[in-house]
């Protein structure tokens, strides 16, 4: 009997467009690898991260041979690149991301199928492996193309942890560069940790948490009698010959300490139940995932256990106390001299139910500290690096940007995406340092990482160079008549019968967007909710919307025209590091409320 193990497949989840179906049927062909041997590279003029004034960078076989001031003159046999007005910055290492790894079965019965004639057992089975494959590598299932790599390069992510997922004991991750290349020349480091949950696929036992538990103790125990039986077989053939078993095999490098175990867990309880089980077989571990993990920073502290926090935050809770300024704001106005009092409006009827504000208030606080824990972690001294999980490389940069803004040191941040997640998975020597004689693996910046507007000019993977196009905001403000105030139905422009989303949008005159997005889930009926965000400068509209599904977050943006009272245009579907193109149109939904 197998069970595949769950990669975030898009079947897992369903936004109303057909284009995520199409997504999930679409194979792009991988990129015939380049050449080995890179251009010798001179970047000139460029600000460096955590140094003063402008330098350029001589890049040659893969390594930064020298960083120069701006000022000296170039060493002949170099390619020139202009980089004024760019920064250059190390790139980033996505810790954890459920991406790049093709399909993973666990073959569960793996001793003599049972009896079902027989009477009750009184023992258990020797080889029930619901959950637990151990022995696979990641390495050896690599599938990462030139189009899901530049998802991450495009987002100054140079290399990922290819994290097999889902499972009790999924298997071994491998370090990959994010570049379109061979699998073979896309393992940095294998295997990196192995990968542990509180979850297992398919029927039969064990399914609740206390099975998860016993079945994980059990497998431990059973690798250590395995090893005692292997080594006393071994001394003249004088006990029985034990069975082969790779599984019990692979988690000897756990239990001896050679190898860290990532363990999946979110809440508080789950870093709890993880702490505990390492405690008792004297494993070493690092959680992953960690957003009440900040409430046991004094236990992780103490344990030398590090988080790669995922950032897995659900959509932001309006805060009741902005509300409340905005409304002081408009009764402090002052009155103009000699102006009248204007008439007191009748309002209007509201049969809309709203919360109390303490209990708005309360949900607020509640979502803060889901945010933040990176920022209570760091406090109390905890290691922490990130990783996308499920979500790609282009929402864990959104998410660790606006953690940032929000308090955590940038200086932490950028560790936790360079150096100290580089150490954590052992690939310091090819990550997360840009200096002298380090490997060329960098990104060129519109503005220093990290802030408003930054975004990747051009990003260098083991010397080799690519180029993205950036989006420069026209600062123009909305053109005469362009209101994108109410509800509008979202169609796709290329499927007739695609249930309609809906948007909810408020326009502000400098022309940001702020809002909300319904849209209904064809697989299970169920009604998805998302946050908008967006703006529109002369007569271009630019809309972003972020739906969580289930453990996934999955963002829409959409770039179109106002003409004549609508807009259209085309629109990107990111689903965890995949995505989809297809048009779009709006149409404003009418106003039947009884005033």
């Amino acid at each position: 009997m197998t069970y595949s193990s769950p990669q975030r497949s898009l079947l897992d989840c369903t936004l109303p467009w057909a284009a995520l179906g199409a997504l999930f049927l679409t194979a792009s062909t991988a990129a015939q690898s380049p050449a080995r041997n890179p251009t010798p590279l001179a970047i000139k003029d460029v600000t460096v991260e955590g140094r003063q004034g402008n330098f350029t960078l001589l890049l040659r076989g893969g390594q930064i041979l020298k960083i120069q001031a701006a000022s000296e003159d170039l060493p002949a046999g170099y390619i020139s690149l202009e980089g004024e007005g760019l920064h250059a910055a190390a790139s980033f290492l996505d810790a954890s991301a459920e991406a790049g790894l093709g399909e993973h079965s666990i073959i569960t019965d793996q001793d003599q199928p049972l009896d079902t004639g027989a009477g009750v057992r009184i023992e258990m089975r020797r080889a029930n492996r619901k959950g637990i494959d151990p022995a696979w590598l990641a390495a050896s299932a690599v599938s990462l193309d030139e189009d899901k790599a530049k998802l991450w390069s495009q987002s100054g992510f140079s290399s990922l942890v290819a994290a097999p997922a889902g499972e009790l004991l999924a298997g071994q991750s491998c370090l990959l560069l994010a570049r379109g290349v061979a699998a073979r020349d896309q393992v940095l480091t294998t295997p990196v940790f192995q990968h542990a949950a509180f979850r297992a696929t398919g029927s039969g036992y064990p399914s609740t948490l206390m099975g998860y538990h016993a079945q994980l103790r059990q497998f431990f125990y059973d690798a250590e009698r395995h090893r005692d039986l292997l080594q006393a077989h071994g001394v003249n053939n004088s006990s029985p010959r034990p069975p082969h078993d790779p599984n019990l095999e692979a988690a000897w490098p756990l239990l001896d300490g050679r190898q860290t175990m990532a363990c999946a867990a979110e809440s508080a309880r789950d870093v709890h139940r993880w702490l505990k089980l390492a405690d008792e077989f004297g494993l070493k571990i690092v959680i992953v995932g960690g957003r009440e993990a900040w409430k046991m920073a004094e236990q992780l502290k103490a344990s030398g256990t590090a988080v790669i926090l995922t950032l897995d935050w659900p959509e932001e809770v309006d805060d009741p106390r902005e509300a409340k300024d905005e409304d002081e704001d408009e009764d402090e106005e002052p009155k103009k001299e000699g102006a009248q009092e204007p008439e007191p409006e009748t309002p209007s009827p509201n049969w809309e139910y709203e919360e109390p504000v303490g209990y708005q208030l309360d949900k607020r606080l509640r979502w803060e500290e889901m945010r933040d824990s990176a920022i209570r972690l760091s406090e109390a001294g905890v290691v922490i690096a990130f990783g996308s999980g499920g979500d790609g490389a282009k929402q864990l940069l959104k998410r660790v940007t606006e953690l940032v803004e929000n308090g955590l040191s940038r200086d932490v941040a950028l560790a936790g995406l360079g150096p100290t997640a580089a150490t954590l998975v052992g690939g310091e020597q090819h990550l997360g340092r840009l200096s002298a004689g380090s490997p060329a693996n960098l990104c060129l910046w519109s503005a220093a990482p990290l802030t408003e507007d930054a975004a990747v000019r051009y990003a260098i993977i083991d010397g080799h160079l690519l180029e993205f196009d950036v989006k420069v905001s026209s600062g123009e403000p909305p053109a005469e008549g362009v209101d994108l105030n109410g509800r509008w139905a979202i169609t796709d422009a290329d499927d007739e019968e695609d249930e309609p989303m809906e948007l909810n949008l408020v326009m502000d005159e400098d022309g940001s967007i702020k809002g909300s997005a319904d849209a209904i889930n064809p697989m299970d009926g169920g009604e998805l909710k998302g946050a908008v965000t967006g703006s529109v400068h002369g007569d271009q509209v630019e809309i972003e919307i972020e739906f969580q599904v289930g453990p996934l977050t999955v963002i829409v943006q959409m770039e179109g025209e106002w003409d004549d009272g609508t807009f259209a245009g085309s629109s990107t579907l990111d689903l965890g590091g995949q995505q989809q193109e297809s048009s779009f149109q709006a149409a404003r939904i009418p106003d039947r409320r009884i005033h």
